[in-house]
């Protein structure tokens, strides 16, 4: 064998034998102390909690609910978040174990039930009323019966969509679970590893002082081109790709961004495409209702040298871009997303621009 066959062979042996492994946020923290305090006040990290250690618990408890015939209380007790159901002859209650969902939206709460399966309860939080209502597409589900009125039976896990794959979104690290069907997870929310990956080799080397190795050993996804930017943020916000097929005309796909970021023609004629860093800064919380901060991404490339915005866009001085050419859409009763598709919008309609 020759000398470099021998050293391929030992460095794809060392490769496996040394397999980076997370180290979790504070790890990070001792060398990018901005970056990890700016992305733990973000939704992303605040997106999965145990239920009653949530920020907003407090508000959850003491609430009277009511589907169909049957009642509903929330409750905390001993630092504990249960479901009272109640169909005028029996009383059932449920620990609620899970809330997902930072708050500035909603959160939605989930239970296991079984090894085999885990409960999507059918009331949510919603920051807009600051009560509790049906969670979203739960309307759709039958509710004949107490155990179908409490919520959605969701396998723990399975080849589709399954409750695993909902904690690999919300979560940081791997996710396995017990014989008991608990899931078990490394941190709640996401976090850096989230998207830079496992950080053991990474920290390690920069530990030592060896900054270029360092640097070699972290996958750093502002280095990615725009596509496979989106690609990754899109395995948690969808690609559009997915089955079943994505429904282009329905309001509740808006919520997913990347696939509608990759049809407006922002993304397809910038000669670079346009990644979703290039609005949201990962290490920092959503501009939300900033209009300024919004503006000032899109005249980087809107300006009177380079397709330059319409004269009624300049004729409003202060212009809130995205409130004309990225509709706020009510997907339903409570929750509103931006559509992505940029473009420029008729008086009827706000999912197809008309070019």
């Amino acid at each position: 064998m020759s000398a470099r066959l021998i050293w391929l062979a030992t460095l794809c042996w060392t490769g496996a034998a040394q397999q980076r492994t997370f180290v979790g946020a504070a790890a990070c923290g001792v060398c990018h102390s901005s970056e990890l305090n700016g992305q733990a006040k973000s939704a992303h990290a605040r997106s999965l909690y145990r239920a009653a250690e949530h920020p907003l618990a407090d508000s959850f408890a003491a609430t009277a609910l009511r589907r169909g015939d049957f009642t509903f209380e929330v409750l905390l007790l001993e630092r504990t978040l249960l479901i009272r159901a109640n169909d005028g002859r029996y009383v059932t209650e449920l620990p609620v174990e899970w809330a997902f969902g930072a708050g500035e939206q909603a959160v939605t709460f989930v239970s296991r039930v079984s090894p085999e399966y885990h409960l999507e309860h059918s009331f949510s939080y919603y920051a807009d009323s600051s009560s509790f209502d049906i969670t979203p597409r739960h309307d759709t589900l039958p509710s004949r019966t107490l155990n179908e009125a409490m919520g959605q039976a969701i396998r723990t896990q399975s080849g589709g969509a399954s409750i695993v794959s909902c904690f690999r979104c919300h979560s940081t690290g791997p996710v396995s679970t017990s014989a008991a069907g608990e899931v078990r997870i490394a941190a709640p929310g996401v976090h850096c590893e989230s998207c830079h990956g496992p950080g053991s080799e990474h920290s390690a080397a920069a530990l030592r002082g060896n900054v270029v190795a360092a640097k070699a050993l972290i996958d750093n996804p502002g280095r990615r081109p725009a596509r496979d930017l989106n690609l990754l943020c899109g395995s948690c916000h969808r690609t559009g790709a997915e089955s079943p097929a994505f429904d282009w005309n329905s309001p509740w796909s808006v919520r997913h961004q990347p696939p509608f970021l990759a049809r407006s023609l922002c993304s397809q004629k910038s000669p670079a495409g346009l990644s979703c860093i290039a609005c949201h800064n990962p290490h920092e919380p959503m501009r939300r209702n900033d209009a300024a901060y919004y503006r000032a991404v899109c005249v980087r490339c809107h300006h009177a040298g380079n397709h330059p915005p319409a004269d009624v866009c300049r004729d409003q001085g202060e212009t809130d871009c995205a409130r004309c050419h990225m509709p706020l859409i009510a997907v339903d009763r409570h929750l509103k997303f931006r559509n992505h598709w940029i473009g420029v919008y008729g008086p009827r309609s706000a999912l197809r621009p008309l070019h």
